[in-house]
């Protein structure tokens, strides 16, 4: 169980240094916008992982898969690869839980079987960071986890917290953050709001490098 919660602590300070990064070395601090830029992300993920990161689509439906990450060169070379044909919100995440594997994965959680990973997440005897879960199925839920950390952070979800207690709904705070409205409800909801809030809280401050010398390109 401490082992787990180092893991988890561990991947919120990863987005953290990300989060960071985004406002002070990308356009993210312009204070119309009101949804994450994906392509910032990656490129400060890309940055800080010193890998190379390449984006495609496949033009075909998969009933498991949303967005997949294939590594080469041991893992200096990522290919996301993204079904063509998923929505723009479920497109936006799914990108973002495939960079934040580049960002938080150890070697002995990726899979090269994805059955494999598939049939664990399929098993509903076994829950993410569970003595008995595989690693690979920790890794995906705690991917998940921080891609929505990063997408549609704290700060967003402090102020929809409020405009949903003045009225606003799901669909219309999922048009503004281009956020799924599944994340929407997550996010907001206060029993992950207040746990996200005490991990936020203890984190240790951000030591950055410096990344001025690199152009966003």
């Amino acid at each position: 169980m401490a082992e787990n919660i180092l893991k988890i602590i561990d991947a919120f300070y990863a987005a953290k240094r990300v989060h960071h990064y985004y406002w002070m070395h990308t356009d993210g601090d312009e204070h119309e916008q009101q949804q994450v830029s994906v392509d910032n992300i990656q490129w400060i993920i890309a940055t800080l992982c010193d890998v190379q990161i390449e984006r495609l689509e496949l033009d075909f439906e998969s009933r498991f898969h949303r967005a997949f990450v294939e590594r080469y060169d041991d893992g200096t070379r990522n290919v996301i690869y993204v079904m063509k044909s998923e929505q723009g919100n479920w497109k936006r995440i799914s990108t973002v839980k495939e960079l934040c594997h580049i960002l938080i994965d150890t070697p002995g959680d990726f899979q090269p079987d994805p059955c494999q990973t598939i049939e664990g997440i399929k098993d509903d005897g076994i829950i993410p960071f569970h003595e008995h879960s595989m690693n690979e199925v920790d890794s995906e839920a705690l991917a998940e986890m921080i891609a929505m950390e990063l997408v549609y952070p704290l700060e967003f979800r402090r102020y929809d917290r409020e405009a949903m207690s003045d009225g606003a709904t799901l669909s219309e705070l999922s048009d503004k953050r281009k956020v799924p409205e599944k994340y929407i409800a997550l996010g907001t909801s206060k029993a992950h709001y207040d746990a996200c809030m005490e991990v936020w809280k203890r984190l240790p401050p951000v030591e950055p490098p410096n990344l001025n010398e690199y152009i966003l390109n």
